[in-house]
């Protein structure tokens, strides 16, 4: 059954409190997490009993269909407690939304006898694939796997190659995780526990109902197909790019409580200010810091807005709204970095302590601020071209 628009409100807020209620789990995660460069069990655990990782799958598999404001506003409140495991749960609900373009038969497979079914996915065309008889076989490479360790499936970009290697079209290819080899290349100083690491195939068959044409997997023809819920509406990649900048202000904001909650206690060095409030710098630094990321978050709702509005009236959006959406991505995921700065300044030099959370935010933050959906540079590329009728930097919006 496809959910109301009042019921999306009601469903968003209790989702928001599963989250502060089991958000523990995940905070006492994060060291272990960041150790082992992957999600503790007991975390991946918390994710499948909470049904966050369904937000984006349909009803009719046992997900629970939402929209693109419920997942932003879930994922900000999981970055208060592990940034990195609203970046996963981002990514599987943004994957699962990605498979609901494949056939029936191929969605029954995954979903079917498993409602509860984990996806990752690759945007990058790092693989090739050749017809066989009744499929293809897949090689390839492919970076950046996020959330492979915990996952069931992986939807791989590929280039369709004839016998004599010529690239004849783009492929996007579903495969079992147990078909891939997992290398672990995950070393980074930032988002350490999503274990985004690189899988590998070698000539492995894919039946012809689980591979879609790039088209197909990048377009946006569902758009205003009344037969359809809402959520299989939604301009999949804008909507993913949406969240994928609210799990950074997710963090910013759990910075900003952070440095909030421990401004009285502390002094500033080698002032006389016994009390961080007490001095109207740290003051007028704290509420530029907390505009910036509010600034940030209205960017990210009126793009997650504009997104389900359309979904939810069978509106094919705009080439100039896609464009702004991009932008508006782009632009926050920047707010949030710069403010995250300026609460590292406002609370002093123990924010670079290891044993302060401070630093893995920074950490965090500025390391999923750089994705390539989140870059800034090429939102305002984007997003100015659009007011000359320039064409779009990106193939995909």
């Amino acid at each position: 059954m496809t959910n109301t628009r009042a019921d999306l409100r009601e469903l968003r807020a209790e989702l928001v409190g599963r989250v502060h209620k089991f958000g523990p789990v995940l905070a006492d995660g994060v060291a272990e997490g960041e150790r082992e460069r992957r999600l503790p069990d007991a975390v991946v655990r918390a994710i499948d009993d909470s049904r966050l990782s369904r937000l984006w799958t349909a009803s009719a598999y046992g997900g629970l269909e939402t929209d693109v404001r419920t997942l932003s506003e879930v994922t900000k409140a999981l970055s208060h407690y592990c940034p990195s495991t609203s970046w996963v749960v981002n990514n599987i609900n943004g994957s699962n939304l990605l498979a609901a373009k494949f056939p029936r038969e191929t969605r029954d497979e995954v979903f079917g006898d498993n409602p509860g079914a984990k996806l990752a996915s690759v945007f990058a065309a790092a693989g090739t694939a050749v017809r066989t008889e009744g499929g293809y076989l897949l090689s390839g490479t492919w970076p950046y796997a996020t959330g492979i360790l915990h996952d069931d499936w992986a939807i791989l970009v590929a280039r369709e190659v004839n016998l004599d290697g010529d690239a004849v079209g783009g492929l996007s290819v579903l495969v079992p995780v147990a078909d891939l080899t997992i290398e672990d290349t995950w070393h980074t100083v930032g988002m350490r526990a999503t274990g985004s690491h690189t899988v590998v195939i070698r000539e492995a068959f894919v039946p012809e109902h689980r591979v879609i044409s790039g088209e197909v997997q990048r377009g946006r023809e569902n758009a205003t197909d009344v037969t359809l819920p809402p959520l299989f509406r939604t301009a999949a990649i804008a909507a993913m790019a949406v969240v994928c900048a609210s799990v950074v202000i997710g963090v910013g904001q759990a910075a900003r409580a952070f440095v909030i909650d421990r401004a009285p206690g502390r002094g500033i060095a080698p002032t006389r200010f016994k009390s961080q409030p007490e001095s109207p710098t740290f003051v007028s630094a704290l509420g530029r810091t907390a505009l910036t990321i509010d600034a940030a978050e209205l960017h990210a709702n009126r793009a997650a807005d504009v997104i389900d509005e359309a979904a939810a009236t069978a509106t094919a959006l705009t080439e100039s709204e896609l464009r702004r959406i991009r932008g508006d991505v782009g632009q926050a995921a920047n707010l949030v970095t710069v403010a995250l700065d300026g609460l590292m300044w406002a609370h002093g030099a123990a924010a670079f302590a290891e044993s302060n959370p401070l630093q893995q935010y920074w950490r965090d933050a500025n390391t999923a601020a750089r994705h390539a959906m989140l870059n800034p540079h090429v939102g305002h590329e984007l997003y100015g071209g659009a007011f000359f009728g320039l064409d779009p930097v990106v193939p995909s919006l």
